[in-house]
């Protein structure tokens, strides 16, 4: 679940899928250092104003406005809206693990599915499945129409085997600072958002810095009522307006997901609460099927991936079984409200 902070999500790639990126569709951008602390202090708060920036990084001001006009143009960065996907009206979540009959192509059938109105994020991965498709339904009903029609009747899919979301533990799609916080997660449960709420998180969620005066007039609302409201999701944390970046170019040339079954005796929620804390990992669901946990890494390199598993996963009490999947290509878009 990509959008949403308490559902493990901010996340990224280069080229637009969708309003959002596509990994798949450009290579990795090479940033400098500016940009780099440009992109931090655009992670925490994504409509810092370009005065704040200048003071903070000592920069010019015209020269803040026109890099970060340059990142957004060149689709090196979006910033957008990040919530609890069930806040925004999805209240099942399920990963799916895809295996892709041998005699089609594996991007083509991933791509396809990375554009079903359902899903928010795909990847491609090394190991078991062919791929990791994450899907957003309104109940169970809605996810069974989806696995039947869109997955295992699907051309060119061999198998998929459904890992049904029992808790959405820790998403963070905000890889560079994801790297520099020591203790982090967060399940607590938020109300679903009201309709004008919703529309709203709409406006921003292509733009996450578009004038609040320019939501109201979309809206029919006044400027003060948009600023009022937005103001009252941040201090909540139902929402965020973050910068998300190719993870390529900050540096980040892994990622992985990590399969666990947790031993028998020990609990899940706890094992999940300890994971988050983990500065590489950014997303951390429990799930039922096969796997009782899935996590997401982010790793600089094969001996980074190799320390997070070994030595910081696989050692922690309760894993009984870790099964690695590499990330080889990703397709990523913003998750957008139901409309209420």
């Amino acid at each position: 679940m990509r959008a949403a902070e308490n559902h493990g999500s901010e996340n990224v790639v280069a080229g637009f899928l969708s309003g959002a990126f596509a990994e798949a569709d450009t290579g990795e951008v090479p940033l400098s250092d500016l940009d780099r602390a440009l992109i931090r202090l655009l992670q925490v708060d994504g409509r810092q104003s370009f005065a704040a920036i200048s003071r903070e990084l000592r920069v010019p001001e015209k020269t803040i406005r026109r890099r970060v006009n340059e990142l957004l143009e060149n689709r090196v960065i979006q910033i957008t809206t990040v919530a609890d996907p069930a806040v925004l009206g999805y209240t099942v979540g399920a990963l799916v693990g895809v295996k892709v009959d041998g005699r089609r192509g594996i991007k083509p059938v991933v791509e396809s599915m990375a554009k079903l109105p359902s899903v928010d994020y795909a990847v491609i991965t090394t190991g078991r499945y062919d791929a990791l498709v994450e899907v957003l339904c309104r109940d169970t009903a809605e996810l069974l129409t989806v696995i039947d029609e869109s997955f295992v009747r699907a051309p060119g899919v061999r198998s998929a085997e459904v890992f049904p979301y029992l808790q959405l533990h820790y998403q963070d799609p905000v890889w560079d600072a994801a790297q520099q916080r020591g203790e982090h997660g967060d399940t607590e449960a938020r109300a679903p958002l009201d309709a004008t709420d919703r529309r709203i998180v709409a406006e921003l969620s292509g733009d996450g810095r578009l004038p609040f005066g320019l939501v109201g007039e979309q809206l029919g609302i006044s400027e003060s009522q948009v600023r009022k409201r937005v103001t009252r999701m941040l201090q909540e944390r139902t929402i965020r307006i973050t910068a998300i970046a190719n993870p390529r170019s900050l540096g980040f040339s892994m990622q992985v997901w990590v399969g666990i079954r947790v031993a028998p005796g020990h609990s899940i929620i706890d094992l999940a609460g300890t994971l988050t804390k983990l500065p590489a990992v950014k997303y951390v669901v429990a799930c039922a099927g096969r796997f009782d946990i899935f996590v997401e890494a982010v790793c600089r390199d094969a001996q980074d991936v190799m320390h997070v598993v070994d030595s910081e996963i696989r050692t922690l009490t309760g894993v009984a079984h870790t099964e690695l999947l590499v990330c080889l290509d990703l397709y990523y878009r913003a998750v957008q409200p139901i409309p209420a």
